[in-house]
């Protein structure tokens, strides 16, 4: 059996989605559509991946069994939409879905990578210019590289720790409190809520489009959110979901939703409109999400380059301070 052995990104993730569902719309058979892109792949990584799903099939897998195998992970976000689609024998329209939502994700990060790029490159430059007064006065080459390569490397250190921290094979209590500790981190912890929030509403309206009942739909869509938070503000509902309480009762009653998303839901539950509401809400929620983080790629950088240069002036003036009292200490003698 071939071995997938790492996740395949967003990008080709998105054309994979997107030729399966074309080719399974068209009729052909899953094992039949896996076989050709298995070997007809659209990109690196694919095929092999294919060909995984294919042999976990004939051994008597489910569609959604299969992507949950898969050695290098599937997202919880892809699980729930697969497993709804499974379910109601639309497989073709999730995938459809999952390859629309993808498409936008790679976008909106490649827009945000390319709007950080200077900032980040001007952060670079700071980092190895501000202990140039210091090399400049006292000629110590090694304490120059650690005052310049020092910061970067704990920068580079801190990012992949926080990485680390949030994979998904973490315990949900781990990624609980890092939750709440992002939460209080001005605009960083509104960006991740806002993206939770986009991967909650876009499960939701992928399962109901696909005839999931809405209370079965609710935990699912709460645990593909990635957010902790959600799953146990959801799981807290239990009986009352379906039980005299509407789903846009519970969400007005609880303080984790914005009230844009409480609203918006509510006019969708009482209108008929609840699938389009939730596609508005994702579309929407992502976008603040990624434009709130390419506000903090571009600013923090800026922020730091303003201290450093500062800082600089500072040690510029003081070095020019100690040689105008050296000048006047040799003029007076």
């Amino acid at each position: 059996m071939l071995a997938f052995n790492a996740p395949v990104g967003s990008g080709p993730r998105a054309h994979f989605y997107s030729q399966l569902s074309t080719m399974l719309g068209a009729g052909l058979p899953v094992l039949q559509t896996l076989e050709h892109i298995g070997h007809n792949p659209p990109s690196r990584g694919i095929g092999p991946l294919s060909l995984q799903l294919l042999a976990s099939l004939r051994q008597g897998l489910t569609f959604t069994e299969a992507f949950a195998s898969l050695p290098g992970g599937t997202p919880d976000f892809d699980l729930a939409l697969i497993a709804a689609g499974e379910r109601s024998g639309r497989l073709d329209q999730t995938f459809a879905v999952l390859s629309r939502h993808l498409g936008e994700h790679v976008a909106n990060v490649r827009r945000m990578l390319h709007e950080a790029a200077y900032p980040v490159l001007v952060l670079h430059l700071a980092a190895f210019v501000a202990p140039l007064p210091a090399l400049i006065g006292t000629g110590h080459v090694g304490a120059y590289l650690l005052g310049s390569l020092g910061p970067l490397a704990f920068a580079y250190a801190t990012i992949g720790l926080v990485a680390w921290g949030f994979r998904r094979d973490h315990s949900l209590r781990w990624r609980a409190l890092l939750e709440r500790v992002l939460v209080r981190v001005p605009v960083v912890g509104s960006a991740r809520a806002d993206l939770a929030l986009a991967r909650l509403a876009g499960a939701l309206e992928a399962q109901l489009s696909a005839g999931i009942l809405v209370t079965e739909a609710w935990p699912a869509a709460a645990a593909a959110s990635g957010s902790p938070m959600l799953q146990k503000v959801v799981g807290e509902w239990g009986h009352r979901l379906g039980q005299g309480h509407t789903p846009g009762e519970l969400v007005r009653a609880s303080a984790v939703f914005p009230e844009l998303f409480s609203s918006s839901y509510a006019a969708g539950e009482i209108s008929g409109r609840l699938e389009q509401e939730l596609a508005r809400l994702a579309r929407h929620h992502e976008d603040e999400g990624f434009r709130k983080l390419r506000l903090v790629s571009q600013w923090a950088p800026r922020i730091f380059y303003g201290f450093i240069a500062l800082w600089m002036v500072g040690q510029i003036l003081a070095i020019a301070g100690g040689y105008v009292g050296v000048l006047h200490q040799f003029l007076e003698e």
